[in-house]
């Protein structure tokens, strides 16, 4: 296993005003002189993430021993609740709309990927994972001791969130030397919470983006390694932003490991009195969002 955190802790607190004591333990942040054996944690999202994890790996499968495939259930509720709130919010239109193509593409997945086993275009983030010969472990919670001790049998230093839809305890960010970093789809501190895109759009910004970020006690909280933003046009969908939003993602990820594996990068504060949360939008929320002229498809 990696050496134990002792003196780069003290030198990074140091270094970086911006980290508090919500950064507890305080990753290494000197440079690895290696590259460093990452992990990933990813939501199981046929439309958008596939092509994120496709980027990240080709230029990290070398050095990425496990990918852990989380459900796309938000927060604590459970898919079916999920699917619920969502035809909720979206109505009739949308939803079946998404749910046809959400069909389409884990059908795609199933026949192409899975018994045609070919990985020249990848309908799911298990295929891609395929296409590297990077091992998927299946444990629906990260936190329990079984995969701890995967990890650590592993030796991995560094952990990449991407949407990732569970809270990262202390003893999985103990464990890990060089720290866990998440990609939220919003600028923080503003748009913690759930579905970013969505509420960026209902609040009529001009501009989006993507932070990835140390994680931390708090939901969204930690220092930010890497952000970047995207316009937001007048013509723009929630289909269109989210599109964007992870695009960005895929290379704001890519700096961050490179930032992180070269050593003492420079944050960004995430100050929690700028903040701004947000969770699961109401019926009168996409009144509003519609009212301003936005579509979601």
């Amino acid at each position: 296993m990696s050496e134990t955190l002792t003196q780069p802790e003290t030198a990074a607190a140091t270094q970086h005003p911006t980290i508090d004591g919500n950064l507890d333990p305080v990753p290494r942040m000197d440079p690895a002189g290696r590259p460093l054996k990452k992990y990933v944690f990813i939501q199981n999202d046929p439309f958008y993430l596939p092509k994120v994890l496709d980027k990240y790996l080709r230029e990290y499968a070398d050095s990425t021993v496990g990918i852990n495939i989380q459900s796309v259930a938000q927060g604590k509720r459970t898919i079916v609740q999920t699917a619920m709130d969502l035809l909720n919010m979206y109505g009739p239109w949308y939803f079946q709309w998404k749910f046809r193509n959400y069909i389409w593409k884990k059908l795609q997945a199933k026949v192409v990927n899975d018994i045609m086993g070919s990985t020249r275009r990848c309908h799911s983030v298990r295929a891609v994972a395929k296409k590297y010969g990077v091992p998927v472990h299946d444990m629906p919670d990260v936190n329990a001791e079984p995969f701890l001790d995967m990890l650590r049998e592993n030796e991995v230093d560094f952990i990449v969130s991407i949407s990732g839809t569970q809270l990262y305890k202390r003893k999985l960010r103990e464990q890990t030397p060089w720290g866990i970093v998440n990609c939220h789809g919003a600028l923080l501190p503003h748009y913690r919470g759930l579905m970013p895109s969505f509420w960026t759009l209902a609040n009529n910004e001009t501009e989006g983006g993507v932070s990835v970020h140390y994680v931390d006690k708090k939901l969204d909280n930690g220092p930010i390694v890497i952000q970047r933003r995207y316009r937001v046009h007048p013509h723009d969908t929630l289909e269109d932003v989210m599109a964007r939003s992870k695009d960005l993602a895929a290379e704001a990820i890519i700096e961050t490991v490179r930032a992180v594996e070269a050593g003492n990068p420079a944050l960004i504060p995430n100050p929690i009195e700028n903040m701004s949360h947000f969770s699961m939008p109401t019926k009168q929320d996409v009144q509003r969002f519609k009212a301003a002229g936005h579509k979601f498809f």
